[in-house]
């Protein structure tokens, strides 16, 4: 006989707990179990007034809120709230009874609000505590990339800075109204003359592959052992990587308490100023160089005299430095006559020379150039090889990981505080998914077989970023 389910609403069942809807692999039941968020209550105590008013909301309450939130992705509070209401598992991670309110939507917006960037910004250092204490942050060699975020805001919201700029296109507009708004809006826009109505801290930024918009971007600073983020920061779309690079690796070095030896990064950080700073720190870059902006090696023959600041070229004519620095700190020299135009050897010069015909040749050199000489002789090595593959692989992936599976791609509010703050929390996520599946399969020391298998895994965490060495070895492919 088919059975057919009738529900009886009069029914209740009294002993049944929660706990029974959640299963025991649950991600909500491991970092219940494995992130301790007992710290929160101290870590607000003094936004709340200790002897007066309404008692609030348990601010712990808003935290799991918020994990539950940015661990998967939902992009509103208000359905948040909602998926919070029926949820069992939601309930049961929030120490939510049946017969417990959710919080209204409007006051998550105002707990967050009360709390500050500052707050969640310590929220997410003891996130990053927790997981130094359990072995995962080791501090040794750093990865740093950017990248751009879709700011809450339409690029119709662009308008001129300048009021007799706004009128113009206002009138623009009026003389020709059969045409398309979104050409109109395109015609000549700049972040030195347009802003956002709507978010005017989100900026225009433009990127291969990407479409057009208003931007925010998105850095992360990750320890190289296991992908852990030690530093979010938000900057507006238009500025540029190596901006806040240098003062954001003294913030973590103040903050986690570290000695960074190494950072790795993409040819986007390779200025002469990183470079060079890197290096009087004691800090090893692996970090490609920009052609146009990392000089010109001295070719064969020529010979650099400091004293007279001249260079003599295997003929024995001397270049003298004309004219000022460029942007990058380089001196371009070259002879004064142009008597470097009938030597006999100018086919096999070495120097420099422009596209216009009949022009003396030249030699460029730069202020960082034994900086530069450095990272050119080590680009080549294996081992500079390896250090970049391994940042494409362990922080892109992070960024798409991000923005898949936990609304990383468009920001979810306007200006760049609020950015901030979703920054941190999605980084936090981030780092308790590492922490927790580190603590899952932390192996014991009473179950051997469980322990050769941690220790194989090691190996092989350890000898990936070196492949390439033993490229003709058997045995590492098999370990690999």
């Amino acid at each position: 006989m088919q059975g057919k389910q009738v529900l009886n609403e009069t029914l209740f069942v009294y002993n049944l707990s929660i706990e029974t809807f959640v299963p025991e692999n649950h991600i909500l039941r491991k970092i219940n179990q494995i992130v301790d968020l007992s710290f929160v209550r101290e870590l607000t105590q003094d936004k709340y007034c200790s002897n007066n008013g309404r008692t609030s909301i348990d601010p712990e309450l808003f935290f799991r809120l918020m994990i539950i939130k940015y661990i998967y992705g939902i992009e509103s509070e208000r359905r948040l709230c909602e998926d919070a209401h029926s949820h069992m598992g939601y309930r049961w991670f929030c120490r939510l009874s049946m017969q417990d309110s959710v919080p209204h939507h409007s006051s998550l917006t105002k707990i967050r609000d009360r709390l500050g960037e500052d707050t969640i910004e310590q929220f997410f250092d003891c996130i990053v505590k927790q997981c130094c204490q359990h072995g995962l942050v080791k501090g040794k060699r750093i990865i740093t990339d950017g990248t751009l975020i879709k700011a809450n805001a339409s690029i119709n919201s662009l308008e001129a800075i300048n009021m007799i700029e706004r009128h113009q296109e206002k009138v623009r507009e009026k003389s020709d109204p059969n045409e398309p708004n979104q050409k109109r809006i395109q015609r000549k826009l700049s972040n030195k003359t347009h802003q956002s109505r709507t978010d005017p801290e989100s900026t225009l930024a433009y990127k291969n592959g990407c479409s057009n918009g208003l931007k925010y971007k998105g850095h992360f600073s990750i320890d190289a052992e296991y992908g852990i983020i030690l530093d979010p920061f938000i900057s507006t779309g238009a500025d540029h990587e190596s901006k806040h690079y240098l003062s954001r690796l003294e913030t973590i070095q103040h903050k986690h308490d570290i000695t960074i030896e190494e950072t790795v990064a993409d040819r986007g950080y390779g200025t002469g100023t990183i470079i060079s700073t890197l290096f009087e720190r004691n800090i090893r870059p692996l970090i490609p160089l920009f052609h146009h902006s990392s000089g010109s090696a001295m070719p064969a023959g020529f010979i650099y005299d400091p004293t007279t600041d001249t260079i003599q070229c295997p003929t024995g004519n001397k270049l003298v430095a004309t004219g000022k620095k460029d942007r990058y700190q380089r001196q371009r020299y070259k002879i004064k006559d142009a008597s470097c135009l009938s030597c006999t050897t100018l086919s096999q010069c070495g120097a420099n020379y422009l596209k216009q015909k009949n022009k003396p040749r030249y030699v460029q050199l730069s202020d960082f150039q034994p900086y530069y000489d450095t990272i050119n002789n080590h680009m080549n090595t294996p081992y500079f090889k390896a250090a970049i593959r391994e940042r494409f692989y362990k922080i892109e992936g992070l960024f798409s990981e991000a923005k898949r599976l936990h609304g990383f791609q468009r920001a979810q509010f306007r200006g760049r505080k609020k950015m901030q703050i979703q920054a941190f929390f999605t980084a936090s996520v981030l780092n308790i998914k590492k922490l927790v599946k580190f603590v899952s399969h932390n192996p014991s020391i009473f179950d051997p077989i469980t322990l050769i298998y941690f220790i194989f895994q090691r190996l092989r965490h350890y000898l990936a970023p070196f492949r390439p060495i033993f490229i003709h070895s058997s045995l590492f492919f098999f370990f690999l």
